[in-house]
């Protein structure tokens, strides 16, 4: 072992519950490359194997204290064991472990003997799925096909189509790249479904077996990563692509989450059906086998392979000194961290480039300059940081110093030009309409939804909805709305029945129906009663630049939780949940729902004006959230607390309120410290350090306080 080194600490053991598969995939490392040790394994894992593998990981996480394992269920196809005995297992598993430690269960399955009744199952005991699918009918039948060469995509679709009903257990889809598939028509299919991730992985190839169709073709996969990427960038960016984001997040200088880029650690064991260890299933590629000579479940702890040494010939390899040389001289080493292990394989070992530098190289370089081009656009077209007397005004005096006003104008103009480009475009005549008139309508909500669609229409463009439908245009719109001169009729507007301010979100958020809606008056107007005791001027506010009220419901949502969101696609509405559990919720929650969307709102309002963080493509940790998210999206929860913290503290001073408002006060001002200190590490515009001086200071002369 490398006295240099502390061991590795295992976080993540996959266990392969089955050794034979229902398809046969012709790329597949486990059965169709050189390494065909399967042979020798049973085709499913006992139940005795299996119990004695928790017992073996119990038994490690309490050594080791582990806050958080997972395990992955894996195979061949893990579905050829009955789902009843995952159930089995992971209850039993949770039962043993040692409280304090979390347990993450996964699977990765072709998805051909998928039921929706394994759903149900999947869903009720956290179990979550990874499909493998390579895109359309086109693409999969290439070489996803049973053992009797016929396709299996139509089973494979179906699991997909289930997987997407159950956004709970659906984690993603994993899509070996074939070249000869149009990346467009792969993309374009992928993004119908609301994919949680996915990630685009090359074929497994290495100096001993090189990738297919590269000896034709030397640029076949470069030009296909390159031709991905653009199209991803320009029409999907909202389908989160794992390759992409890691090199973006590479760029930008944050540790790759994939064993394809970055370097890393080794923090994973598989158990084969027959309960022996071995090391990263993947390197089978090699030939060389993964087999962890150190007994098996049976026989040994897995702290005693762990302390064997036998992984450290993997964990070199994943540090800059297991790099070949050219790489470790290379420029963007610290992005790709030499390729995938396994794609660096030879007959002198490992000690290559991977077999995919070439492409590797040629998409970072293309990233890097499409990255610097996009940001010099953006910089380009915004308006220069505002000054500090300019920002104070807009957080504390925004009505009676005008700057409200004036980000309001500059918004309107820019909706003006879009909305006349669209309008000519459909070779529609206004110029009747009084200019003040037109002017108001643009920055309506449901008609800035409206103009973004037409506009994409008129490039080419499909949009869609958060579940995956694309949302037709209608080129009449225009007139129907301003025919109903809602925009000159008193805030808020509640609950108005408008296709484009609902098709966003799709069909998982419920609108109230008008018999609701009709009832809903006493609770509305005490919730705004309460604001503007509170504070008077942001009604004004509201007023302003938030001039719709929607009242949703999130069927995906537990009943419980009190659901509100804003979207900066539909800037100036607000949607909030006005029934729980069969009634009308308490007006403070519906108060608290009303301020903290509004608050989006402003500081949209702002960022359209002057940028508040130099970059948002480096991810950070949320304080009071296990997914991390853009410097930006903290900001705004931050811009949020500090006025409900305001709001809720004001709230003492009513009898029936005191416990309510001292329990909230406190969560608020825990999420505020926490994120101030996130917050601060962050690289923030002028704009964006002053706005956070400034709510310092407001959370400061809040009576609660924040240490």
């Amino acid at each position: 072992m490398d006295n240099n080194f502390a061991p590795a600490t295992i976080s993540c053991f996959l266990l392969k519950v089955a050794s034979r598969c229902n398809i046969n995939c012709d790329y597949c490392y486990m059965y169709n490359h050189l390494d065909q040790s399967y042979k020798l394994q049973p085709k499913i894992m006992s139940k005795l194997t299996m119990d004695e593998s928790s017992r073996r990981i119990v038994e490690y996480a309490r050594e080791q204290k582990l806050k958080r394992i997972a395990i992955v269920y894996h195979g061949g196809e893990p579905l050829l064991m009955n789902s009843q005995k995952f159930i089995d297992h992971i209850s039993s598993l949770k039962t043993m472990m040692p409280s304090g430690t979390e347990i993450e269960f996964s699977m990765q399955t072709n998805g051909v003997l998928l039921k929706e009744e394994d759903l149900i199952l999947f869903e009720l005991h956290g179990l979550q799925v990874s499909l493998s699918l390579d895109g359309p009918k086109s693409a999969n039948d290439r070489h996803r096909v049973d053992h009797k060469g016929e396709s299996s995509f139509v089973e494979t679709e179906n699991a997909l189509k289930l997987l997407k009903k159950y956004p709970k257990v659906f984690s993603g889809v994993i899509a070996v790249i074939d070249p000869r598939n149009d990346p467009g028509e792969v993309l374009e299919y992928f993004s119908d479904y609301d994919l949680p991730q996915l990630d685009f992985l090359l074929p497994d190839a290495n100096f001993l077996t090189t990738p297919p169709l590269r000896a034709e073709k030397a640029d076949i996969y470069r030009d296909w990563l390159i031709s991905c990427f653009d199209i991803w960038f320009e029409r999907f960016p909202n389908l989160k692509i794992r390759t992409f984001d890691s090199i973006l997040a590479g760029l930008l200088g944050v540790p790759s989450d994939t064993d394809g880029f970055g370097f890393g650690d080794v923090s994973l064991i598989t158990i084969e059906t027959d309960g022996s260890y071995h090391d990263l299933d993947v390197l089978k590629i090699t030939g060389s086998g993964t087999h962890l000579k150190q007994g098996d479940v049976f026989s040994n702890s897995i702290q005693d392979v762990v302390s064997s040494g036998q992984l450290e010939p993997h964990r070199k390899l994943l540090r800059m000194t297991g790099l070949a040389k050219t790489c470790q001289e290379c420029d963007i080493v610290e992005i790709c961290g030499g390729g995938a292990v396994a794609h660096r394989f030879g007959e002198n070992g490992y000690e290559n480039p991977s077999i995919y530098c070439y492409e590797l190289k040629s998409l970072i370089n293309h990233i890097q300059f499409k990255v610097l081009e996009e940001l010099a656009k953006e910089e380009s077209s915004i308006e220069s940081e505002l000054p500090t007397d300019t920002i104070i005004d807009f957080e504390i005096r925004s009505l009676e110093s005008g700057v409200l006003e004036n980000a309001l104008t500059s918004f309107k103009k820019q909706q003006v030009v879009k909305l006349l480009e669209v309008l000519e475009y459909l070779g529609q005549d206004f110029s009747g309409m009084p200019d003040q008139r037109l002017q108001s309508a643009s920055i309506m909500p449901s008609v800035v939804v409206w103009t973004e669609v037409m506009e994409k229409k008129s490039k080419g463009i499909p949009m869609k909805s958060a579940e995956g439908s694309i949302i037709d245009p209608d080129p009449k719109y225009l007139w129907k709305f301003l025919a109903s001169k809602t925009d000159s009729k008193p805030w808020p507007l509640v609950n108005r029945s408008d296709f484009w301010l609902r098709v966003p979100f799709g069909k998982e958020i419920y609108f109230e129906d008008d018999d609701t809606t009709s009832c809903s008056n006493e609770v509305l107007q005490k919730s705004i009663a309460l604001i503007e005791r509170w504070k008077p001027e942001i009604v004004k506010e509201m007023n302003l630049i938030s001039p719709e009220l929607q009242f949703i419901r999130d069927t995906s949502a537990d009943p419980d939780q009190v659901v509100s969101f804003s979207d900066n696609s539909v800037p100036g509405a607000l949607y909030v949940q006005l029934i729980r559990s069969g009634k009308f919720i308490d007006p403070r929650d519906l108060a608290d729902s009303i301020i903290h969307e509004h608050r989006h709102q402003k500081l949209y309002l702002l960022q359209r004006i002057s940028p508040i963080v130099h970059d948002d493509h480096i991810l950070v940790h949320s304080p009071w959230r296990t997914e991390l998210r853009p410097p930006s999206g903290l900001f705004h929860a931050l811009y949020v607390f500090v006025e409900l913290l305001d709001f809720w503290h004001s709230l003492k001073g009513d009898a029936d309120s005191v416990p309510r408002a001292q329990n909230e006060c406190r969560i608020i001002a825990e999420k505020i410290k926490k994120g101030f200190d996130v917050i601060d590490s962050c690289s923030l515009t002028q704009t964006g350090l002053a706005l956070v001086e400034i709510l310092k200071h407001k959370v400061k002369n809040v009576t609660y306080g924040i240490a």
